[in-house]
């Protein structure tokens, strides 16, 4: 195993409990850190991600963990954070795969189980060195690459994102040069943000105009349109000034004043047909004014795909919850043979990547 230096790292930890804080601060300090920084709550901590975000970050999930997934996201999606590509473990007492799932969905790295050793936290802190996932960029996510294979129609390119982790513990750290890789990475998460949520308004679109048409519009094709506003605002407020944004602007408020008074025409009855198709048309000129380099027949067939996938995983998902209502009911005198053994339950947990 390589000899790393830790010397230079940032690191900061996020824990409530200052006790367990302490002794996380010196497993990293036996491991060579010095420079580490406790705080007590995400609050505390929120600082970071405008002025000095760490190389290394441990976050506990295990106080007001809503703080700290919201922390996360911030960190990842948030224009203003000087290094969205920070490396983050999440720390518990009782891991669970929902746990896990709200991890990965944010965009950590890893989780880890307390307590821990330092072996435990160097295998981690070295896996992130040598073998950290790329980065995807989707319109309502940025962070490790969580798919286990792409979805239809999905073309998400992978970013090979800068880890100032690994560039201090390899010598490879110079200022200037590591600030150039994450001007580079950031300014191209921003076009892929752009043009995810361009890609996804058109999603939300097209899933919604068959529900739009009916008589009685359909509630989730009401509620599709409604997310469109988000992620509109989330496209606006990244035109920044480097290039003329003014078309895109144009669109996406076009689209967004549309899908407005689509949802609220959906709410008390039909849709009128002009409204739908000049809404579906809206959303491809948004798409081919965020990406004009790109053919638009490409771009909508991505999206057809998409809502295809999308429609046969709601289908699938139907199909399971009929089939769970047919089974028959489990007598009570039954239940305990129809129960799962004891640790059976804890299968699922033993899968988790944790110490």
């Amino acid at each position: 195993m390589p000899d790393y230096d830790f010397s230079q790292v940032d690191a900061a930890i996020i824990d409530s409990q200052l006790n367990t804080a302490r002794v996380f601060r010196d497993v990293l300090i036996r491991l060579g850190f010095r420079r580490v920084e406790l705080f007590d709550s995400v609050r505390a901590a929120a600082g970071l991600l405008t002025a000095a975000m760490p190389d290394l970050l441990l976050l506990d999930a295990d106080g007001e963990d809503s703080e700290a997934f919201r922390f996360i996201r911030a960190l990842r999606n948030e224009p203003a954070v000087p290094n969205p590509f920070a490396c983050v473990i999440v720390t518990t007492w009782a891991p669970t795969p929902a746990l896990l799932t709200r991890v990965t969905n944010v965009g950590g790295d890893d989780l880890l189980m307390k307590p821990v050793s330092p072996k435990q936290v160097r295998d981690r802190i070295v896996s992130l060195i040598e073998a950290r996932k790329g980065f995807v960029v989707t319109a309502d996510y940025t962070g490790p690459d969580r798919r286990k294979s792409p979805r239809d129609g999905a073309q998400v390119p992978v970013l090979d994102a800068p880890n100032t982790l690994r560039l201090k513990a390899v010598g490879q750290w110079t200022q200037s040069g590591a600030r150039m890789q994450l001007n580079e990475a950031i300014s191209t998460v921003t076009t892929q943000k752009r043009l995810r949520a361009s890609i996804q308004v058109a999603f939300l679109v097209e899933f919604a105009l068959d529900g739009l048409a009916r008589r009685a519009p359909d509630r989730m094709a009401i509620d599709h349109v409604g997310r469109i506003g988000g992620f509109l605002d989330d496209l606006l407020r990244r035109l920044g000034e480097d290039g003329d944004h003014a078309p895109v602007e144009a669109v996406a408020r076009a689209v967004k004043t549309l899908a407005d008074k689509v949802r609220a025409a959906a709410e008390c009855g039909p849709v009128p047909v002009d409204d739908r198709e000049q809404l579906q048309a809206l959303s491809r000129a948004l798409m081919q004014a965020v990406d004009p380099d790109r053919p638009l027949e490409a771009m909508t067939r991505e999206v057809s795909a998409a809502v295809s996938g999308y429609r046969s995983r709601l289908e699938q998902i139907a199909q399971a919850k009929a089939a769970a209502a047919a089974l028959p009911a489990v007598p009570a005198d039954d239940a305990s043979a129809a129960a799962p053994p004891p640790g059976a339950g804890g299968q699922a947990a033993s899968a988790l990547p944790v110490g």
